[in-house]
């Protein structure tokens, strides 16, 4: 299995920095961040035709975590820099499933 160690964010704006969403990346992510680095600025030039303003960046994170559920949100700042954050959320707390006289029931911890 391939470790990732950043992932690509694109974020697309029309009008201004008020009507922004996310853009599809050229890859889930990246191996190392250099190779995220090399990617940006075109996948920035293959979006720019359909919005006024693109912003892009590359996210490094910890190659160890990258199978644990993660949460990413992005912001403009007032500096107009993509500021992306990404956060590890806790696992769920595991579920025991026990089957009794052909009934199925589910116990939580």
């Amino acid at each position: 299995m391939e470790h990732i160690a950043a992932i690509m964010m694109l974020v697309g704006c029309s009008q201004g920095n008020l009507e922004c969403k996310e853009l599809p990346a050229p890859a889930v992510g990246f191996e190392t961040a250099e190779e995220c680095q090399q990617l940006l600025q075109p996948s920035i030039k293959d979006v720019g035709g359909r919005y006024k303003i693109v912003y892009g960046k590359c996210a490094e994170i910890d190659p160890a975590l990258y199978l644990e559920d993660a949460t990413i949100t992005w912001d403009i700042t007032p500096a107009n820099e993509l500021d992306v954050q990404v956060t590890f959320d806790d696992p769920a707390p595991p579920m025991v499933v026990a089957l009794k006289a052909d009934r199925k029931a589910i116990l939580s911890n």
